[in-house]
Order: C-alpha cells, then structure tokens, then sequence
C-alpha cells in the first residue's frame, strides 16, 4: 500500500529536474536521500525439506509436512508435476520478461511496471513483512518447483497450448519468483491493469508556463466523455467479467443444526489464474483442504473440520485517481496545501520482442505514478491534458503480502468467532469473504483493503468537471492539492485502507450471499447500509446473477423449488441447485418473447434470414429455459440477450429499492419496445446462420471444450443472465467453445456427527495444463455429466480414494 510518503514505503530513487530540461539523472539515492545498496542475497535459512503427498482420484495431492518449509516444498512440486509452463509463464511475466520471453504473449508495459514494483529491493521488503512460516514456505515452495524441474528435465517439460517443452526461458527459481508472481495477482485490481497508462506519460522537454483553464471551458471541453468510452480503454475490476456466487447457510436456512457453505468463483480456465486443488497438513497446527490460485503455497478458499470459507470478487475500489493542480510557471511542480512539490522519476530497464534493451521513466507524485488517460480521451492526454492538470493515482494494494499469513490464519479457526479475528489484519486484496461453520453461524463481509475515503471526503473532495466525471463513470478521482482528501486511517490498520470495524459485513443464522454485487445486498431482509461509496454502491439495480443468486435461495427457504417438499437447505439440495443451470432472464421474459414472436407476421423486416427468425421462434417457445446439455434453444435466447440488454426502457416493472430481487420485470409493451425485441432476436439468428450453427442443436453440442481431440459439453452460460456461470465465446463453425472463465473450484460443504466434513468438490477445468496428465480432462468430464467428487478429508477417507503415493525429501 503505498502511503502518503511514497518515498518511504517504495524507496524509489529520486531524479533530479534540470532547469531547462527534464532530466532522468542516475545517482543512487532514494525518496529520503538515503543511499539504496545493491540488492544483496539475504542470509536464508538452511533448509532441509521432507514431505509425504498421497494423490487421491482426480490428481489432488494430501500433502503432509511437519514445517511450512517442507509444507511449501510438497505444494510446489506437486502443483508444479502437473502444471509447471502455465507457473513458470508468470514468473517470467512477474519478473518484467514477458516481451523479451513470450512474443506477442508478452507486453512490453507490463513488463517496466513490473520492473519497478517487483524489483530485488522491493521483493525482499515484502519477503521480510512475512511471519517466519510464510517466508519458510516460499522458499519450499521454490525448492519444490525446482525439484519437479530437475527431476522432469527441459526437453520433456509439458507440450501444448500451454506447454514450455524446451523454452529458454525456463530455469530454476527462489523465493523472490514466489514472491513477486503473489504480488502480481495483489495488484491484479490496481497497478496491474493501469500500466498501459502509467507508461503511456511524456513529460515536457522544456519548461514552459501553462495558460490556466477557466471552469466553464473544462465543462465545455469534456461534454462528450462517456461511461461507455471510460470503461471500454481502461478495462479496470468494474469491467471484469471474472467474479465468483456464494452462499452461507447458517442453522436457521439448513435442514440440520450446522452451517453449509458453498464457493463458485468464475476464473480463467487457462493461464495462472487457474484453481489448483490441493489438502495440506502441517504438523498438529494447520489442516486445510481446498484450493489456491497457481503459485500460492496455501488454500485461500476451503474448509477444516468445523469451518468453510470461499471468496467472490467484491465491488470495493482498489486505488482512487487524484488530479493535480501543476505550477503555472513549471509543470514539474504540482500544488499541495499552497506550496509546491517537486514531480520525481525512476527510470527503468526491460529487453523487447527483438533483444534489445529498452527504458522508460516513470514519473510520480507523493501519492503514486502519473498517467495519461489519453486511450480514453485525447482530452486527458499530454502534460498537462486539456484540463490543464494532470492525474496520478494512489494504490491501496502497493506491497501487501499481509493476506497469505492471514488466510493460514483462517484456516486454523476452528470457529466463526476465531475466523472473524484472522480478518482483521485487511490483507485480503479485491475479495469479499463468505464463511460457515459446524455451529450453524454463517458471515458475509467485503473485508478487503479498500482506499480509506469517508462519506465526508467523498462530498467534500471530489471538485470540478474532470473528477466529478470521472468519479461518476465508477473511477473515484479526488482533489490532489488538499491534504484533507488524504485517505484515513483507522486504528490498528495498515495505513490509508478501511479498518474491520468500518467495512460492511453480515453476521447471520439465517444466510448470506454475493455474486459480485454491492454488500448492500447480502441478504433480502438485512440489507446493510452507510458505509464509504468506495466499498459499494447501496440501493441500486441488481445484476441478473445477484437477483438469480437470491430467488434460488428464497425459494429453498420456502421450499418452492423442485429440489424436494421440505424447505431449508440440505447437501444435497446445494448441489443440485448448482447443476440445473436456469436461465433467469428467460424465466421473467420467456413467455412473453414467445408474445411478441406470436405478433409478427414477417421476419423479413428484421432478419436477413426470416424463415429461420420463425423457426427460432418456435425453438424458444419449447425451449426449457436452461443451460443444461440436452437443452435446445439456448444459444439463440444468449445471442438476443447480448443485443437485447442494451434496449432502453426493457421493464414495464422499473427497479424498486424495497424489491431489489424481483425487479426489474416484465417485458414492456410499449411499441417502439417491441420493435426493438425483434430486431434483437432477428440479429441473434442472423449471427447463429452466419457462424453455421444449427438453430435447433442441443446446449451441449454447442457449448463444449475440447481436450485431447474430445469434445466434452459444457453446461451453464453467460454471467449476464444466470447463477451458473460459463463465458465463451462463439467461434464460427464450431460454437461455443472458447471458454474463456467461469464455474471453477466449486465447494458444498457442511457438517453432521462424524468428526469428518461433509465436503463436495469439482474442479470445472481439470487438475492439469498438460496434456499427457491423467488429470487433464477427468474432472471436466465428471463436471460434465453432473458429478462431484467426494473430498476426502479425514485419512481414513483418504486412504480410501488414494492412487499414488510419495516422499520427497532433500
């Protein structure tokens, strides 16, 4: 996190500016003037490494330790052995080397952010902000990998789309590659996705005055921003299609006395941001089966004997823009409290496609780098852009490693009460928090590190036309020149982020859920308000996804659903309201589609094809409304969907902020509506004739993913219009069958009398990147058919399922 002081937390060299020209000097010191010695290998400890791993059905490895050293060790090797190039692919895109490495694969942007916040001196800061365990565990985990490489040897590394057979760029690793690959993946919400504009800033050659902007010309000038246009270039976590559905179930929502769990996060299915599934035992203090993101030497989502936890990704602002008012007669001074503050740099070095070695300046304000908007708008390009000012951001994620000692905290509470204190430290980065336990509590919170903004600074220091625009299409953009639109700080809290005790969270016996939405709504009668517009938006339209999320659990309650008589929730139940993939956007407007298609006498007017627009017609009105295998008609209802959306004035029934899963509804009658509806669904068949699918062919023959030359069906679709969540994208002649992200790790998790959790699991996508794995399709194809697979927590359950066993030691 960076604090008000970037100097002192970042350490960045300072660079002189020359009176004429802008200069990047390269002496030595740092933001205090206080020499930086070369980065010096610290003294590690001697390691010695020892772990059992039994492989049980589906590849995942119980790995046994009696140290976190040997813990991370076992981890690493055995997350390596199956996924090793899709590893190694980050740790060179982490240490800055992705376009001197990877090609097109490569960018070259990422690449200088990545050299300035994951240098050596900044890795080994982080490293040192490490309990002792966490520190033994990445250096094991690096051990670990190592080991697999040796052992598998560079010519016969995995082959495929994401193999490394043979690469140059693969080679043994240590614990600063563990290190800075977790730091990406913390600034996965921040600085990540802003270095394509942190690199795109020239500064002036020459010292010059600059003209000020009169007020009213500011509001003239950027009269046409729009939202739309904002969002589109910059692509932040507000774009993200990634997200996550959970629930937690306390006594009085289950069928038993004990708390259920159930965790869906919606990630890629290919790179490293990639689910691995993995139990891990270290000595008598830590057990926890579950599943972590690649490179992780821990679960940061599962369960131990008496509790289940999962994250979803939560609507909290990670950094905020501030604008900066520049020095009339030197735009390399900016203005704060009434005087003037010098605009520094660090220059850094990265090789390109070609090999040749290339720098760039980066430039910085006390509270972080300077960018240029200018792929949203030329007028927020140059220095100064047309406002005549200049924006910088602060990020809120800027060396936080706190939540990888924190989530093995969690995964030693043995209740909600000890869970709840392992959250205080706000280490998580960009995710909200949803547990239960065997006592029957359930909890809800957005407990990540948000930018402390209060609702006063939020009124108060948001000025002018370009922030109160930008912070209007969702990108909070304070008043840089006030020390009073600081961010806070909150007691016993890292600096300049929300305190627990601030952040919004739900403590229940009943349930609570989220599916990417506001807090606001975690559940339909406990509705949670006043809290900072930087955590999330209160009394606003819910997504499909979120109304879907909190109808399926209604309905459960009440036991109104097909998933048996008796209401409240049972294990069962849980997991089959995963499986039956409804639509919810075709169960409000289905029928009343089937209306409108019944009120058209020619398609000709809104379809190239309109033979086939009646046909589609006839296909919906049949059509189950789900995503399932067997299903017929769903891709023509996601096609008209994609454009329908968009349509203004849909609902006949508005948004209503005391009904906020219920409406909007009903599809309008209004002509002009109606008129509309049809182009959409004449669109829609035009797009499915052009790419050649056939209108009438079953879910699962159009939605599918292809391993090993195996076409295997995928059911679920588009996070746009239901709970059970797959992102592809249609390829013509084929159909869906570039899955891009969704259903993941999915977790069903309660308890009864044994000692044991009643635990459930499915790895969506299969344990391995490689092709030649044994674990490569098999879980995709129990996923496929409607499977689980029955986690095998206690030993004796695991001794059951084992189907490999080995000990590693060195």
């Amino acid at each position: 996190m960076l604090n008000f002081e970037l100097s002192r937390r970042l350490r960045l060299p300072i660079y002189t500016l020359a009176c004429g020209f802008l200069i990047a000097c390269s002496d030595s010191s740092d933001r205090n003037d206080n020499p930086v010695e070369p980065p010096v290998e610290p003294p590690l400890p001697e390691y010695t490494y020892e772990a059992e791993i039994i492989w049980t059905e589906y590849g995942i490895p119980h790995v046994v330790a009696q140290d976190w050293a040997s813990a991370g060790y076992g981890v690493g090797y055995a997350f390596a052995g199956e996924n090793y190039c899709t590893l190694m692919r980050e740790y060179v895109r982490a240490s800055g080397n992705s376009a001197r490495y990877l090609g097109e694969e490569g960018s070259l942007n990422d690449d200088f952010v990545y050299k300035l916040y994951n240098d050596d001196v900044t890795v080994d800061r982080m490293y040192d902000s490490l309990s002792q365990d966490q520190q033994d565990a990445m250096a094991g985990y690096a051990a670990g990998v190592n080991r697999y490489f040796n052992e598998t040897g560079a010519e016969n590394l995995a082959e495929g789309e994401e193999g490394c057979r043979g690469a140059e760029w693969v080679r043994e690793v240590d614990y600063r590659d563990v290190v800075r690959l977790a730091h990406k993946a913390i600034l996965r919400g921040s600085s990540g996705p802003l270095a394509d504009f942190s690199t795109a800033v020239t500064a002036p050659e020459a010292l010059a005055s600059l003209a000020p902007v009169a007020p009213e010309e500011r509001a003239a000038m950027f009269a046409g921003l729009d939202k739309a246009s904002v969002d589109a270039a910059l692509d932040l976590p507000q774009g993200w299609e990634i997200g996550s559905n959970a629930y937690a179930i306390g006594a009085d929502g289950s069928q038993t006395d004990s708390g259920l769990l159930f965790g869906n996060p919606h990630f890629p299915w290919q790179g490293s941001l990639r689910f691995f599934m993995f139990h891990l035992t270290v000595a008598d203090e830590y057990d926890v089966m579950g599943a972590a993101l690649g490179g992780l030497p821990s679960p940061v989502i599962g369960f131990n004997r008496d509790l289940a936890w999962s994250h979803t990704v939560s609507t909290g602002d990670r950094f905020t823009f501030y604008e900066l008012t520049l020095n009339p007669d030197n735009p390399l001074e900016y203005e704060y409290d009434g005087e003037m503050r010098e605009i520094t740099s660090e220059t850094v070095s990265a090789i390109d496609s070609s090999g040749a070695e290339v720098e760039y300046t980066f430039y910085f304000s006390h509270y972080g780098p300077i960018v240029d908007l200018g792929e949203v708008s030329p007028l927020l390009a140059g220095w100064p852009n047309a406002a005549g000012t200049l924006l910088t951001y602060r990020d809120a994620n800027q060396e936080n490693l706190r939540g990888f000692d924190q989530w093995v905290q969690m995964g030693k509470a043995q209740n909600l009460a000890e869970f709840k204190e392992a959250l205080r430290p706000i280490g998580i980065p960009w995710v909200n928090t949803i547990a239960a336990d065997r006592n029957g509590d359930a909890f809800y919170g957005d407990i990540s590190a948000v930018p402390n903004v209060s609702i006063a600074q939020y009124g108060s220091c948001i000025r002018g036309t370009l922030q109160s625009l930008l912070t209007g299409f969702g990108y909070t953009t304070l008043e840089g020149s006030d020390s009073t639109c600081e961010w806070g700080n909150d007691a016993d809290t890292a600096e300049g982020i929300f305190g627990y005790d601030s952040l919004p969270k739900l403590e229940t016996r009943e349930y609570g859920a989220n599916a990417n939405d506001s807090y606001w709504l975690s559940n339909p009668r406990m509705l949670l308000t006043g809290f900072s517009p930087l955590i999330g938006e209160e009394g606003v339209e819910q997504s499909m996804r979120t109304r879907h999320t909190f109808t399926l659990a209604e309905a459960r309650l009440a036991g109104g659903d097909n998933h048996g008589a008796d209401p409240l929730f049972n294990i069962d139940n849980l997991r089959a309201i995963s499986y039956q993939a409804d639509n919810f956007v075709a169960h409000l407007m289905q029928d009343d589609l089937a209306t409108v298609c019944d009120e058209t006498a020619d398609w000709a007017m809104y379809s190239a094809n309109p033979a086939q627009a009646a046909e589609a017609c006839g296909i919906l009105r049949d059509w189950d409304g789900s995503h399932k295998l067997e299903s017929v008609g769903g891709h023509i209802f996601f096609e008209f969907w994609q454009i329908a959306r968009g349509i203004e004035n849909l609902w006949s029934v508005p948004f209503e902020v005391t009904e906020p899963v219920t409406t909007p509804a009903v599809l309008s009658e209004d002509p002009m509506v109606v008129e509309e509806v049809r182009s959409a669904l004449g669109a829609a068949v035009d797009r499915l004739v052009e790419a050649g699918i056939a209108l009438d062919a079953p879910w699962g023959e159009v939605q599918f993913v292809d391993k090993n030359g195996e076409r295997i069906g995928i059911h679920g679709g588009s996070s746009r219009m239901m709970f059970s969540v797959i992102t592809s994208d249609l390829v013509d002649g084929e159909g869906y069958s570039a899955i891009e992200h969704g259903n993941s790790y999915i977790q069903a998790i309660t308890w009864d009398e044994s000692e044991c959790p009643d635990a459930y699991a499915i790895l969506t996508y299969s344990q391995s990147t490689d092709p030649a794995s044994a674990h490569y399709a098999d879980a995709t194809k129990l996923y496929s058919e409607g499977g689980w697979i029955d986690m095998p927590f206690c030993e004796a359950a695991r001794d059951e399922q084992e189907i490999a066993r080995e000990s590693i030691a060195e």
